[in-house]
């Protein structure tokens, strides 16, 4: 078998997946053209269901899905080269299918990544996968149906822990089905109620009130309502602070006081 051309695995590789069966790993491959095409059918239907722009935002995973595609068959090149010859018995270019199979576990992982959840559930992990998937994308239609750009910051935020995590896992080889469901049993119901209390007053106020609102005075009460936040929350730290700093004072009196005696 001849040896592969890089400038012809470069040209293939945009469009993920080309290259890697080009240069003869073709469930690599497949994986990455699945991805990439899904990520774009799944913005496109998305952003149809819920008659809104903001799930384009998924459309920034193809550049990542491109780069590590082109990264992982470049890498493939060099240590899975199986063209090379012999040296005194042993195999110079070759790895064993074992870790063939352990790199194809991570770099699907990986992949699968880009989508919050589906490298979970790639790795055992469905619970902790759903979850993920599902706070992600409930976030976007959440945000598309009522037009809100409040949660914007939990897109990242779910993104980058659910990477991460993956990454973490698959290195560790640790899989643990029920943890992470477990963390949600140990939230109180408290903060939950008043959560989405705030939630529907912000809409209430967004959907209904801003609209009757002149513009003008609406950016006063914004900035009244941030700026009341920030001086209740400091009010709040500081007499906590004076609370603590209290009764250390009491206890070490009480202590010089048995030292005397």
């Amino acid at each position: 078998m001849k040896e592969k051309s890089k400038f012809i695995t470069l040209i293939l590789s945009f469009i993920p997946g080309l290259s890697h069966f080009y240069i003869g790993f073709a469930d690599r491959g497949l994986i990455f053209l699945m991805v990439f095409l899904g990520a774009i059918m799944g913005a496109l239907g998305f952003a149809f269901i819920i008659h809104s722009e903001i799930a384009i935002i998924l459309i920034f995973a193809l550049p990542l899905i491109w780069l590590v595609a082109l990264m992982d068959a470049f890498s493939l090149m060099k240590n899975f080269n199986i063209n090379r010859p012999m040296v005194d018995g042993e195999d110079a270019g070759y790895r064993s299918k074992e870790d063939i199979a352990g790199s194809n576990r991570k770099t699907i992982t990986m992949a699968l990544s880009i989508i919050p959840g589906a490298g979970h559930m790639y790795l055992g992990c469905e619970k902790k996968g759903l979850l993920l998937m599902g706070i992600f994308f409930f976030t976007i239609f959440f945000m598309g149906w009522l037009g809100l750009s409040l949660l914007l910051f939990l897109l990242p935020l779910i993104w980058f822990y659910s990477f991460f995590d993956a990454f973490h896992m698959v290195n560790d080889n640790k899989v643990v089905e029920d943890e992470f469901p477990d963390i949600l049993v140990s939230i109180k119901p408290e903060w939950i109620g008043w959560t989405l209390i705030g939630i529907g007053i912000f809409i209430v106020i967004e959907r209904i009130l801003y609209p009757l609102i002149p513009y003008q005075l609406m950016n006063y009460i914004q900035t009244s309502i941030i700026s009341l936040i920030f001086i209740i929350g400091g009010i709040k730290l500081l007499s906590r602070k004076k609370e603590d700093g209290i009764e250390d004072g009491g206890r070490e009196g009480e202590d010089i006081w048995k030292e005397e005696e």
